[in-house]
């Protein structure tokens, strides 16, 4: 028995079309007008805590939320969407998620970019 060969190219791997397909989700996820609002407070959120420690991760802005009786839960795909925005900048460095949730996946550590230096 011989493989089925596709009839179309294989277009398994593609960064470009990776990177375009991620951020038309994630514009897509971002403007649900429910997640909007939420999506705001959660950037007001990783603002104050930057602000307050000089950096911040999700998990730092999922355990604020709960603090105050939100779940970071709500914000669904548009979680991915809370640092992009133009007032944080990428510092760099690289944490592990402890959010059971996260799977331990590995998140940039933000800052604000006006004190990007």
């Amino acid at each position: 028995m011989t493989p089925t060969q596709p009839t179309q190219p294989n277009n398994l791997f593609d960064l470009a079309e990776s990177q375009r397909q991620r951020d038309m989700g994630m514009s897509r996820a971002a403007s649900v007008i429910e997640r909007k609002e939420i999506l705001l407070y959660a950037r007001r959120v990783a603002r104050r805590i930057c602000l307050e420690w000089g950096s911040v991760t999700s998990d730092d802005v999922a355990q604020a939320m709960q603090n105050d009786g939100i779940d970071y839960a709500v914000l669904g795909n548009a979680a991915g969407s809370v640092f992009r925005d133009d007032a944080f900048t990428p510092t760099g460095e690289v944490r592990q998620s402890t959010r059971i949730t996260s799977h331990a996946r590995i998140m940039r550590v933000w800052k604000l970019a006006d004190t990007a230096q």
